[in-house]
């Protein structure tokens, strides 16, 4: 037992330092320190709290006896009492112990932790065993097993309390958003963010009184030769007097949990509304103000003396059978007067509860802020919407992710260990010229994937100590390609061959990407893909790029990570890693530090797990001038977007499919040292009452977003993740008269396309385009949009990344009564072309693949433009190349082996072999 207990001191020791280490080289220990502070504050509550009740029990169980007492049980009611009182403590252990089960694997787990929640996924197995367990303590050894029951029941309390230190702790310091919600007038952050964690504490608290009383009065029925007798004789004066005080503690606590169900209306799922409606305001809400005036004057009638003792006991009575009806009175009576009373005038009576929905769900997802501008796009682009489209068309992509993807694996990747992660469209100052914006590009990061070593060569040595990082990027612009049809580069290959290029077509010169994109010692410790530990520097080199038959190595010098120097501190990673080759490594030298968490997400994760980091990381190249924290010898970061989010937004719609997910902001931008590691968190969102919560737990973790560099603050953009999800809300909820959006006939939808062979949804795509009214081009994501059913084009949703108009939406309204052909009907007329497909049909025969990319809607001018490029690949797995560009403004069609040609074919028809007028789809005005 002592060597048991000596090893897991050992365990909890070493990890406790390794966390400490690596806090530490953040000057984040303090942060560290307050979290175990929070945990165990958590921890001793729970055990304080159990120790209490247990000191109770022991009390009541040597309260003397009676002889004869009062209310003595025969075997029948005796049997069934026993019967209640073992489930009364099974229900509260399996549900405690079912949330510390959650807790254990995830701490701030999104879903409701209330209620029955915990018992949710519990495998019957496991109950009925806990059931044999606990019915054989509690009868063979009543008062013992009675013990060790409510032992069990506090420690899993105390483990909950512990490990959900996150929500409790915010409630407490919890920041009002300013916006009272319309039924019960609290702030709308006492839903967000004090309801789930009174909740859960009302949960725990009934759990655990629940429990003490049923093996309290256990110990006392089963005690002596009552048990093998089959009867109970009864309790003595000191007995009843003593149960008073529990009841009336159970009384008052439900009293509250009724008193706070009246909150819990505004987050229904039931009936048309989401939050509360006509029902709930009419029926549940009286009702559960009246169960909670009834438990709390039966707590009132338990405890305070009254002039006639001899009639506590029948009012106790009257009131304790009083209670339960009123929750039955809710759940039968609900469908009926659903059914009679609603449901025939359902709109009118449910009309004020759904504007408050509308508008609680618009604010929560931000979409109440959004503008709208209604617009009708011209039926024929001309040369003046060219003219003042410049800026958009200089910049329209060719190049998609796949395909950009698939060259640079087999022209880039160099070696089979190297990986490059999902390209990314950025845009930087490359462009000298005044009013065509910044120029966008493609960032691709080639990153090290120890698992492509060659399996004799994946050993420990090499994937630790060796193969520590990446190396380099790729840089492309997305408008370009090269002679044979290839992306062109402005950055490539990697170490003194690295190579950097203008683009004679875009007008951008070698000098211009060399001053505005640093590519010297792209050495990536930290990244996007999944990375073992590192061990670095030691007395073993590291691989640092391959150059012909040649490799050439490195030592780093990033300073990060947790020290190696003394022989405790290896053995403490040893045991922290379960790596014993750290105790006898003679690699290791006294410079050597452990470098943890090196998945950049992963690593803000251990940071802050109260941010949810979504969206993929991506990698900007930029020249800082050398503020703290970050030095301007190094260039390379990661630009991670970190979510706040909520199931607890009063009145608000889930999202569909995550029913966790009522609330989200971009609180979050993070910033993190490809080389260093080093990271900071910026708050994008200071309205945010989440992030401004946890700001006042943790404020040294946080900084303003204008503490962030200028040169990377040019990079931020909308999160793709975040963008997504507001669209999903936005198919139904831009519609704001609740009843058209009753009627349901004004849903939109996210249109499909043709890529490669596969119908898919249209993903929002990045584009440099002028919003109506703008002069200057923005950097945008977009989001075509479509009516349910319908694939004519309704609208497309634009969100801004550019300073100062960053994070705002813009929704551009065509008329639902005019046809305007969405991406589908584009395609499919591109697709009917006589002379395209013939083409097609060709390149096909021709032992190559036709891959038709992502069809781009942008405006130009008064009118939209329809882009769309075609790919050519060799069936035996060739590299995609960029064959011919397809333009259409919906009334014309032409496809030319550039974007400039097309375009002039699109207005010229007749300079063009594979340009046409297009007429209706199947002879219809197109809708």
């Amino acid at each position: 037992m002592l060597l048991l207990a000596a090893c897991l001191a050992a365990v909890l020791a070493s990890r406790l330092w390794v966390e400490w280490s690596w806090f530490s080289q953040f000057s984040l220990d303090s942060v560290l320190l307050r979290r175990w502070g929070l945990q165990l504050l958590g921890l001793g509550l729970g055990l304080g709290l159990t120790a209490l009740l247990q000191a109770w029990l022991l009390w009541f169980w040597r309260l003397p006896g009676a002889a004869r007492g009062r209310l003595p049980l025969p075997t029948l009611p005796y049997g069934l009492l026993l019967l209640v009182l073992l489930a009364g403590t099974l229900v509260p252990l399996a549900l405690v112990w079912g949330l510390t089960a959650r807790l254990a694997f995830q701490p701030f787990d999104p879903q409701r932790l209330h209620g029955l929640i915990g018992l949710a996924g519990l495998s019957p197995g496991p109950l009925l065993l806990a059931a044999v367990v606990a019915a054989v303590l509690l009868g063979f050894r009543p008062e013992a097993g009675a013990r060790l029951l409510h032992a069990v029941l506090g420690l899993g309390l105390a483990l909950v309390l512990g490990r959900g230190w996150g929500l409790w702790s915010l409630a407490v310091v919890a920041e009002p958003s300013g916006i009272r919600e319309p039924l019960l007038g609290a702030d709308v952050s006492f839903v967000l963010l004090r309801f789930p964690a009174l909740a859960l504490a009302l949960t725990l608290a009934l759990a655990l009184v629940l429990g003490s009383l049923c093996l309290a009065l256990w110990g006392l029925l089963a005690r002596g030769s009552q048990l093998s007798d089959g009867r109970f004789e009864g309790f003595s004066p000191p007995q009843l007097l003593a149960l008073r005080a529990p009841l009336a503690l159970l009384a008052l606590l439900l009293a509250l949990a009724f008193w706070l169900g009246r909150h819990q209306l505004l987050l229904s799922t039931t009936g048309s509304v989401p939050g509360a409606g006509w029902l709930d305001v009419h029926l549940a809400l009286p009702l559960r103000t009246a169960a909670a005036a009834v438990a709390l004057l039966l707590a009132v009638v338990l405890l305070v003396p009254l002039a006639r003792e001899g009639r506590r006991a029948p009012l106790a009575l009257g009131l304790a059978l009083l209670l339960p009806l009123l929750p039955l009175a809710e759940g039968l009576l609900g469908p009926l007067l659903q059914n009679l009373l609603v449901n025939p005038q359902e709109l009118e009576r449910e009309l004020p509860y759904l504007a408050r929905s509308i508008g609680a769900t618009r604010r929560a997802f931000q979409l109440d802020g959004m503008t709208i501008v209604d617009r009708v796009p011209s039926a024929r682009l001309t040369r003046q919407d060219l003219t003042a489209g410049e800026a958009t068309l200089s910049n329209v992509r060719l190049w998609d992710s796949e395909p950009l993807l698939a060259t640079n694996r087999q022209l880039q990747q160099l070696r089979v260990y190297y990986r490059f992660s999902e390209p990314v469209v950025d845009r930087y100052r490359l462009r000298s010229e005044e009013g065509l914006g910044r120029q966008q590009v493609f960032m691709a990061a080639r990153e090290l994937d120890q698992g492509a070593l060659p399996s004799t060569a994946r050993t420990w040595l090499n994937r630790h100590l060796v193969f520590t990082h990446g190396n380099g990027f790729t840089l492309s612009p997305v408008n370009t390609s090269g002679p044979e049809g290839l992306p062109d580069f402005f950055i490539s290959d990697l170490g003194p061959s690295t190579r950097v290029e203008g683009n004679s077509q875009l007008g951008i010169t070698k000098a211009e990407v060399q001053q505005v994109v640093p590519t010297q010692d792209p050495f990536l410790y930290f990244g996007a893909l999944p990375s073992p530990y590192a061990l670095a520097p030691t007395a073993v080199q590291e691989f640092n790029y391959p150059q012909g038959d040649e490799n050439f190595y490195i030592h780093y010098s990033g300073g990060a990570g947790v020290p190696l120097a003394q022989g405790w501190q290896r053995l403490a990673a040893a045991i922290y890693l379960g790596e014993p080759k750290l105790l006898v490594g003679g690699e290791l030298t006294g410079d050597t530090r452990l470098l943890l968490h090196r998945e950049v997400r992963d690593r803000l994760r251990t940071a802050a797990p109260f941010v949810r980091f979504e969206a993929d990381p991506y990698l900007v190249s930029v020249q800082l001038d050398g503020s703290a924290p970050f030095s301007a010898d190094q260039h390379q970061y990661w630009i991670v977007d970190g979510f706040t989010t909520s199931a607890f937004y009063p009145y608000s719609a889930a999202v569909p499919d995550r029913p966790e997910l009522r609330y989200a902001r971009n609180a979050v931008k993070a910033v993190v040292d490809a080389f260093t590691g080093q990271m900071v968190l910026y708050v994008a969102e200071p309205a945010d009452p989440l992030i401004r919560s946890w700001q006042k737990l943790f404020p040294e973790l946080f900084q303003p977003i204008t503490a962030m560099p200028a040169a990377i603050r040019e990079h931020i953009m909308y999160p793709r993740w975040q963008f997504e999800v507001q669209t999903t809300q936005l198919l139904r909820y831009h519609v704001t008269d609740p009843r058209i959006f009753y009627s349901g006939d004004d849903v939109w939808q996210v249109p499909k396309e043709l890529y490669g062979e596969e119908q898919v949804r249209v993903e929002p795509f990045h584009a440099s385009a002028q919003l109506p009214g703008e002069k200057e081009p923005e950097f945008l994501l977009l989001q075509p949009l479509t009516p349910l059913a319908r694939p004519n084009l309704v609208g497309w949703l634009a969100a801004r990344s550019d300073a100062p108009h960053y994070g705002e939406l813009t929704l551009l309204r065509f008329p639902s009564q005019l046809p305007i052909y969405g991406p589908e009907q584009v395609q499919a007329l591109i697709n009917q072309n006589p002379r395209i497909s013939q083409q097609f049909g060709l390149w096909d025969r021709a032992g190559s693949k036709v891959i038709q990319g992502n069809l781009l809607v942008v405006p130009i001018g008064e009118g939209l433009l329809y882009v769309e490029p075609v790919y050519l690949q060799a069936r035996a797995g060739g590299l995609p190349t960029l064959t011919r560009v397809v333009v259409s403004d919906s009334s014309r069609i032409a496809m030319e082996a550039s974007l400039s040609e097309a375009l002039e074919a699109l207005l010229d028809p007749g300079r063009s072999t594979a340009a046409t007028a297009v007429e209706p789809l199947n002879g219809s005005d197109g809708t």
